[in-house]
């Protein structure tokens, strides 16, 4: 009796009803990164662990570690940028209620777009989960026009270039934009450099990189780049923290009827993981 036949494009369906619980570290934008990108660390750890106690063929064993660190890698990065939404997200769900001007212009989600974020419950949600926040320009310019004080402006970029402030900070803006590339090369190109990734390369990392390679990232690749995202969110998360309470300081000095400064400093402070001032209110997590 033949097998019966598979109906793939049901099963293609199936998969999105396969699925778990959100961690409790998602509630906080930081927490959640550093458990993604722990958990990426330990899923490599945990693999080569116990294939040294089985046995292999040394080549054929590499050739799969190497297409497992290139998925490392690619998600390590977008783990990155799934934290600088959830940050943009808090921004906007703790502002909207309190600003009437054009700060949430620089979103680009359209109406069909928000209607099916609204589901989440949250404006946030549903302004950014529909954006790509995989280039330096584009993550500053959300941020400049989010966090800018009423009837003001943020000269700070978060990932400044060369012609932008802070200066201290241009380095690693330098950095992120190499992997922002390396993710992109992994993501759209399964590893290959293509001349145009070369190129771009070429002008990032002021040297020369060859053209028809895949990348093949080692093990201590990863943990750099692992440490490099870490420090980076730390940084990126007290700067956006900050600057937050500073823009709500401003509303709540301007309007104390708008909000209870202690419990909005509460508030924020948790879902930061480390303590704000609003308007002389510091909050406790």
């Amino acid at each position: 009796m033949p097998r019966p036949r598979t109906d793939l494009h049901r099963k293609v369906r199936e998969t999105l009803g396969h699925t778990l619980p959100l961690p409790s570290e998602a509630s906080s934008p930081i927490r959640h990164f550093d458990r993604n990108a722990n958990a990426i660390i330990s899923t490599l750890r945990y693999i080569e662990g116990h294939l040294a106690r089985a046995g292999f063929y040394a080549s054929v064993c590499e050739r799969h570690l190497a297409n497992l660190r290139r998925m490392a890698l690619a998600s390590l990065v977008e783990s990155f940028e799934r934290f600088l939404k959830e940050l943009a997200v808090l921004c906007i769900d703790s502002l909207v209620s309190f600003v009437n001007d054009d700060r949430f212009d620089e979103f680009s989600a359209k109406g069909g777009q928000i209607a099916f974020h609204l589901t989440a419950g949250s404006i946030g949600k549903a302004l950014c989960e529909s954006d790509a926040w995989v280039t330096n320009k584009a993550t500053n310019e959300r941020f400049k026009k989010l966090l800018k004080l009423p009837f003001g402006d943020n000269r700070e970029s978060l990932f400044p270039d060369e012609n932008q402030f802070p200066q201290g900070e241009r380095n690693r803006a330098r950095t992120l934009s190499i992997l922002w590339q390396v993710r992109h090369t992994i993501t759209h190109n399964v590893g290959v450099i293509t001349g145009s990734d070369a190129g771009k390369f070429k002008m990032l990392v002021k040297a020369d990189v060859e053209s028809s390679r895949i990348l093949n990232p080692g093990n201590h690749d990863i943990i750099y780049v692992k440490r490099f995202l870490s420090v980076t969110a730390q940084s990126v998360n007290v700067r956006i923290g900050n600057r937050l309470a500073q823009v709500l300081t401003v509303l709540h000095a301007d309007n104390p009827a708008l909000f209870g400064s202690l419990d909005k400093a509460n508030s924020i402070s948790r879902e930061l993981g480390f303590p704000v001032t609003i308007d002389g209110s510091l909050g406790v997590l």
